[in-house]
C-alpha cells in the first residue's frame, strides 16, 4: 500500500477516526490495528515473521529483567569477597541471552537479505581456481520493512540490557511500537522509550495538530509527486544508458538524482512525521537540511539522523570503548603521541560503523565502496582538522564567513554527488564505467540548451520540477537561518490556505502522468 495511493489516504483517515473515538486508554489499539492491517496487505507473510521475531525479543527481554531483578535480590546475601565473582557471572549470563537474540534475529535478516551477495562471492573465488562446481543462488524475498523492524528490536534488546529501561510486560504494546506502520518501510530508526511511550500516551483530539499535520503531509506529498517522481525518469534514463549521451549528461543526472532520493525520502519523512503528529505521537526527526552541510561528517548529523544515531549507540560506542579499541589507542598513543590515542579508537569503529551502514543499504560492492569512500572523508577530515586550521589562519580565511561556508556547502555536495555514482549502480563495473564514459566524453557543447538535459521529460514537468526544487531550496534556506516558523506564524491564515490550495492544484494538475517514475519510495529498497 503506497503511502501516496488513494488507498493510504483512505485508510490512515479510518485509522484516525477509530483512534480518537475509541477510549484514550485504548487508542494505541487504534494503531495495532492498523499496524495489522497495513502488514496483511502487503502480505500475511511478511506479519507472521515479523509477529516471530517480535516475541522472541519480547521473551528475551523479560528474562534479562528477570535475570537483572533475581541478580539484585541475591547479591545482599553473597558474602563480599564473593561478590564480584557474583557479578561478573550474572553480567556473563546476560551478555549470553543478549547476544543469542541479537545474532538470532539479525542472522535471519542477514540470511534473507545477503544470502545471494555471499553466494556470488563464493562462487567468484571458486571459479578462479577452477574447482568446477557452483552453488545455486536462492529466491528469497527480504519481507516488507525488514531492515528497519530488525533494527528496532535490537535496539530495544540492547536498551533493556543495558538497563535503560524495564521491559515491557504487555506483548501486544511491544508489537504496537515494532510494527508502527509510519516508520517500518522507512524509518526513522525509533526507541521505544521515546516512540513506544508516545504511542502508549492518551492524546486528546486536536484541530491544530490536525491543521499541522495535514500541511506537512501535502509538503511531503509535493516533494515525492512533483520533483522525485518526474525527475527519476530523467535520471534512470541516463544512468541506464549512459553510453548513448555525452558525459555532461550524467553529470546533470548524478546531481539530479542527488535532488531526487532527498525529495523522495525526506518526502516520506514529511508524510509519515505529520499524521503521527495528527495523533499526538511523537515520531523522530530524520532530516535536517543535510546539503547545507560543510563537510561530510556534518552531512551524515543531518541526513538520516536516526541511522546515525543506531550506528553510533549500538555500533561506534561499544567497539570504540571495548577492549580492541582502547588497547589500539594505547598502542596509538605510545608510538605516535596522544592525538592518535583519540582518534585511533575511533578509526577503528568507525570501520565497523561504514562496513555495515554499505551493506545496510544494499548487499552489493557498489555499496560497500560508496561506504568507504564516506569513510575516507571523514576520517582525512578528523586526521587533517588541525592543518584545515593552518591553513585556513595562513591564508587568513574566516571559517565563520559566509563566503567560505558557502564555498564549503558546494565542496560537500559535490563530494556526496560523486559519491553516488557508485550508489547508484548495480555493480562496480558499471559505476567504473559511467565514470570513465562520463569524464572522458563529457562533449559539453551537445548540451543546446538546459531542458535537453531533462531526458524523457515533457516541458511541462521539467518546470514543475524546476519550481519544486526551487521551493524545496527556498524552504531549506529559510529553515537553516531559522526564520521559516517565524515566517508560519506570522503569515495571514488566507495567505496560507491559498499556498495549500496552490499545491493541492498543482499535483491534481501534474501528477500521473504517462511519464511519471510513479515508483515506490527508494529507500524501501533498503
Amino acid at each position: 500500500m503506497s503511502i501516496v495511493s488513494f488507498q493510504f489516504l483512505l485508510f490512515a483517515t479510518i485509522i484516525t477516526g477509530i483512534y480518537f473515538v475509541l477510549p484514550k486508554k485504548w487508542q494505541w489499539c487504534a494503531i495495532l490495528g492498523g499496524n495489522i492491517v497495513f502488514y496483511a496487505y502487503a502480505g500475511i507473510n511478511y506479519t507472521v515473521l515479523v509477529f516471530l521475531m517480535s516475541f522472541v525479543s519480547y521473551i528475551v527481554a523479560l528474562n534479562l529483567e528477570k535475570i537483572k531483578k533475581f541478580s539484585e535480590l541475591t547479591m545482599p546475601t553473597v558474602d563480599r569477597e564473593r561478590r564480584t565473582e557474583a557479578r561478573k557471572v550474572m553480567t556473563s549470563i546476560k551478555q549470553f541471552v543478549c547476544g543469542v537474540a541479537i545474532i538470532g534475529v539479525a542472522g535471519v535478516w542477514v540470511v534473507l537479505k545477503y544470502s545471494n551477495f555471499f553466494i556470488e562471492n563464493f562462487n567468484a573465488v571458486i571459479s578462479h581456481i577452477n574447482a568446477g562446481w557452483h552453488v545455486s543462488k536462492v529466491s528469497w524475498v527480504l519481507p516488507l520493512g525488514m531492515s528497519f523492524y530488525t533494527f528496532h528490536i535490537i535496539g530495544y534488546v540492547v536498551d533493556v540490557y543495558r538497563g535503560k529501561y524495564p521491559a515491557e510486560k504487555n506483548f501486544a504494546k511491544y508489537f504496537t511500537f515494532v510494527t508502527y506502520f509510519p516508520h517500518v518501510i522507512q524509518g526513522p530508526f525509533s526507541r521505544f522509550d521515546s516512540l513506544g511511550k508516545s504511542i502508549l500516551e492518551k492524546h486528546s483530539f486536536s484541530y491544530d495538530r490536525l491543521c499541522e499535520g495535514c500541511a506537512r503531509i501535502l509538503w511531503g506529498v509535493f516533494k515525492k509527486m512533483i520533483i522525485a517522481d518526474k525527475l527519476g525518469v530523467s535520471v534512470n534514463m541516463i544512468f541506464d544508458g549512459y553510453q548513448n549521451y555525452p558525459g555532461a549528461y550524467a553529470i546533470f543526472a548524478i546531481f539530479a538524482y542527488c535532488i531526487e532520493l532527498y525529495a523522495d525520502f525526506s518526502g516520506y519523512m514529511d508524510i509519515v512525521c505529520g499524521l503521527s503528529h495528527i495523533w499526538g505521537i511523537n515520531l523522530a526527526e530524520n532530516f535536517r537540511r543535510p546539503y547545507m552541510a560543510k563537510t561530510i561528517d556534518e552531512f551524515w548529523r543531518r541526513w538520516h539522523i536516526t541511522l546515525g544515531a543506531w550506528f553510533k549507540d549500538y555500533v561506534f560506542y561499544p567497539v570504540s570503548m571495548g577492549k580492541v579499541g582502547q588497547k589500539l589507542g594505547r598502542k596509538a598513543r605510545k608510538r605516535w603521541g596522544a592525538k592518535m590515542g583519540k582518534l585511533v579508537p575511533g578509526y577503528f569503529a568507525l570501520i565497523f560503523v561504514w562496513t555495515a551502514t554499505g551493506l545496510w543499504h544494499g548487499a552489493n560492492w557498489t555499496y560497500l565502496v560508496w561506504g568507504y569512500l564516506n569513510l575516507f572523508a571523514i576520517m582525512s577530515t578528523m586526521q587533517l582538522a588541525d592543518t584545515y586550521a593552518k591553513i585556513e589562519e595562513k591564508l587568513h580565511i574566516n571559517p565563520e564567513g559566509l563566503p567560505w561556508k558557502t564555498f564549503c556547502v558546494i565542496r560537500t555536495f559535490i563530494l556526496v554527488c560523486f559519491f553516488r555514482f557508485f550508489s547508484i549502480q548495480s555493480s562496480l563495473h558499471e559505476a567504473l564505467s559511467t565514470l570513465k564514459h562520463t569524464f572522458l566524453h563529457l562533449q559539453l557543447y551537445k548540451v543546446k540548451s538546459f531542458e535537453n538535459l531533462f531526458v524523457g521529460m515533457v516541458p511541462k514537468d521539467v518546470h514543475a520540477v524546476l519550481f519544486g526544487a526551487f521551493l524545496l531550496i527556498l524552504v531549506d534556506l529559510l529553515q537553516e537561518v531559522e526564520v521559516w516558523d517565524k515566517i508560519k506564524e506570522k503569515c495571514p491564515f488566507l495567505i496560507r490556505n491559498m499556498v495549500y490550495a496552490a499545491l493541492i492544484f498543482l499535483l491534481v494538475l501534474l501528477t500521473g502522468g504517462s511519464t511519471d517514475l510513479a515508483g515506490g519510495f527508494m529507500y524501501a529498497n533498503f
